[in-house]
């Protein structure tokens, strides 16, 4: 009967373990079906994040008055916090030094740079394909903390 216990609370143990990023929280699965349903009948074939800090209650695509090559949608998470995610279709070229507090990354095979706006809060930028994304979170009077780790978590989400 001890055995049984003792591999049940270590069962129990790893799972509550495999359910989180490397800070400890939990990331919960965003049902990407609609969203990239939505695209697809904008023309586009993007990856999308399946996963977030927080519960996505709904989202907004914001299209400009003109012809653009960056496609933006607005998820808001159940609490008010906003993720930004902005797809870009034509190739997209940073200016040295346009981007401060910048640090190199790997996202999935594909190189990419974390950033932290001090105003705006942190976001996340990388190429994949014919596609190049940005994640941004908006930090306004938001208590919900969201890191590079995190970010980074979303990141590797999409698919």
């Amino acid at each position: 009967m001890k055995n049984i216990a003792l591999m049940m609370f270590a069962a129990l143990f790893l799972l509550i373990g495999c359910d989180s990023n490397v800070n400890g929280e939990s990331l919960v699965t965003y049902d990407k079906s609609q969203l990239s349903s939505d695209w697809e009948e904008e023309g586009i074939h993007p990856k999308l994040p399946t996963e977030f800090p927080v519960a996505i209650s709904t989202y907004e695509i914001l299209k400009p008055p003109h012809e653009s090559s960056i496609h933006e949608v607005k998820l808001n998470g159940e609490n008010g916090e906003i993720f930004t995610l902005l797809i870009h279709t034509a190739p997209v070229i940073y200016n040295d030094g346009a981007v401060e507090n910048k640090v190199e990354v790997t996202i999935n095979g594909n190189e990419g740079f974390y950033a932290v706006n001090d105003i705006t809060g942190p976001s996340i930028h990388w190429t994949d394909g014919d596609y190049h994304y940005v994640v941004d979170y908006q930090t306004i009077e938001l208590e919900t903390e969201v890191n590079k780790d995190t970010m980074m978590a979303i990141a590797e989400s999409f698919e």
